[in-house]
C-alpha cells in the first residue's frame, strides 16, 4: 500500500475515534451551549419557512457539533428527527466522487487530465475536434454533457435511472456541442459516469471504494447505496414535486445522487472536509481547489442556487467573500422527496448541514441563505 494510503487510512481511523456521535457528550460545555444558542431561533424559522414535515440541522465549529431536529419524520407521525434519522442526499452524494477522484489521484491510480476513454472499457467517448473528454472535466461539470440522459422514465424509482448500461449507450451515440472545459452547465449524467471510470480504475465497484477510502475510515456507517431493512426503517418520508422515494438500492446513480445518510454521518464528512493540516489531508486540499474559475468560463448553468458561483472544484462550489460572510465551499442536492445544503469556511472551522423532508425549489434559496448566514455568525475572524 503506497505511503499516502497508510497514513490517510491511519489518520481518518484516529479522527473517527475522535469524532464520532459518542464524543458529543464531551464536548466543552459553554461550546455547545454557545452552538445551541446560535440555531435557537435560526432552526425554527428555518424549518418552519422550509414548508416540511421535518428538518435535520448540523452545525459544527471546531471540536463541538450540535445536531437538531424539527418536525417530524413523516407528516402527522409525531416524531420528531434526529441525527440518526435516515435522509438522501441527492446532488451532495457527489462530493464523495470528488473527494474519490482527489485520492485516487494522489496515489498515481489516476491523473485528472486523463480522458474518460481510458476507463470506458472499449466504449465509445465522444470528443469535439481533437479535445476529448477528461475526467478532471466530468467533475466540474464541464465535459459538455446535459444534465440527464433525457426524461426520466414513468414509473422508475427515485435514483434507480439511468442504469450503467443505459448511460454509456447513450454516451456513444451522443455529440458533444461544444468544446469541453469551455462552458460549465451541471450534469448529473457526466458524475455518474466518473463514478464508472474510478471504480473501473480502481478494479473494485464503486460502493466498494466509497466504503475503502472515506465511509469506513470515517465511521460513516449509514452512508451508502445498500440501505439494509434497519436503515430503511428510519428513512424520513419524503414529499413535494415528485413524491416520496422508495428506499431502495440505488447504485445506479452512486455517483451523482443515490447516496443515504445521516445528520451524524454528516457531521464526519463535515468535520473532515475542515481538517487544516496539509502534510496529512491532500486529499480534500485537491477536491476543494477551484479549477474552474467562473470568470474563464465562457458560461456557467446551474450553479447559483445558494448564492454567486465563484468557482468550480471537485464537485464542490466555492463562493467568494462577501462583507462579513467568509469565503464558503458548499453543495446542495434535492430529489425523491428531499432537499439537502452542505457549507463550510475554510480555514475558519466552521461548516452546516440541512435537510428537509421534501422538494421544493421555491424555499430552497432561503434556506441556503440561512445557513450561509448561520456561518457567518460564528465566524468571527
Amino acid at each position: 500500500m503506497p505511503t499516502h494510503r497508510v497514513r490517510l487510512v491511519a489518520t481518518l481511523l484516529v479522527l473517527a475515534c475522535s469524532i464520532g456521535a459518542a464524543n458529543l457528550s464531551a464536548q466543552t460545555p459553554d461550546q455547545t451551549a454557545l452552538l445551541k444558542e446560535s440555531i435557537s431561533l435560526t432552526g425554527p424559522v428555518m424549518w418552519i419557512d422550509s414548508g416540511s414535515p421535518g428538518m435535520v440541522l448540523v452545525v459544527v465549529r471546531g471540536n463541538d457539533v450540535v445536531i437538531e431536529g424539527y418536525g417530524e419524520t413523516a407528516k402527522g407521525n409525531g416524531k420528531e428527527p434526529d441525527g440518526k434519522s435516515f435522509i438522501r442526499l441527492g446532488s451532495i452524494s457527489k462530493t464523495f466522487t470528488g473527494t474519490l477522484l482527489a485520492s485516487l489521484s494522489l496515489d498515481g491510480k489516476v491523473h485528472l487530465t486523463d480522458p474518460l476513454k481510458m476507463y470506458a472499457g472499449g466504449a465509445t467517448v465522444p470528443q469535439f475536434g481533437r479535445r476529448e473528454i477528461t475526467l478532471l472535466d466530468l467533475a466540474t461539470h464541464s465535459a459538455g454533457l446535459p444534465r440527464e440522459i433525457g426524461d426520466v422514465p414513468p414509473n422508475v424509482k427515485a435514483f434507480t435511472w439511468p442504469t450503467k448500461e443505459q448511460r454509456w449507450t447513450w454516451l456513444a451515440g451522443y455529440k458533444l456541442a461544444w468544446e469541453p472545459g469551455k462552458n460549465a452547465a451541471y450534469s448529473n449524467v457526466g458524475f455518474d459516469l466518473l463514478a464508472d471510470a474510478l471504480a473501473t480504475a480502481a478494479g473494485k465497484p464503486y460502493a466498494d471504494l466509497l466504503h475503502e477510502r472515506i465511509t469506513g475510515p470515517l465511521g460513516m456507517n449509514d452512508t451508502g447505496v445498500n440501505p439494509t431493512k434497519e436503515q430503511c426503517d428510519r428513512l424520513m418520508l419524503g414529499s413535494g414535486i415528485g413524491g416520496p422515494g422508495p428506499c431502495v438500492e440505488s447504485s445506479a446513480t452512486e455517483g451523482a445522487g443515490g447516496v443515504y445518510s445521516t445528520g451524524a454521518d454528516m457531521a464526519l464528512w463535515i468535520k473532515y472536509n475542515l481538517e487544516q493540516d496539509p502534510t496529512i489531508w491532500q486529499v480534500p486540499t485537491v477536491a476543494h481547489a477551484v479549477y474552474r474559475p467562473r470568470q474563464a468560463l465562457s458560461t456557467a448553468i446551474g450553479f447559483d442556487e445558494a448564492g454567486p458561483m465563484a468557482g468550480i472544484g471537485l464537485a464542490w462550489v466555492t463562493m467568494a467573500a462577501d462583507g462579513i460572510r467568509p469565503m464558503i465551499v458548499a453543495k446542495s442536492g434535492g430529489g425523491g422527496g428531499f432537499m439537502t445544503y452542505i457549507a463550510f469556511a475554510p480555514g475558519r472551522n466552521v461548516g452546516v448541514f440541512v435537510a428537509v423532508n421534501k422538494v421544493g425549489f421555491e424555499m430552497f434559496y432561503g434556506m441556503t441563505q440561512a445557513a450561509n448566514d448561520l456561518i457567518a455568525n460564528l465566524v468571527t475572524r
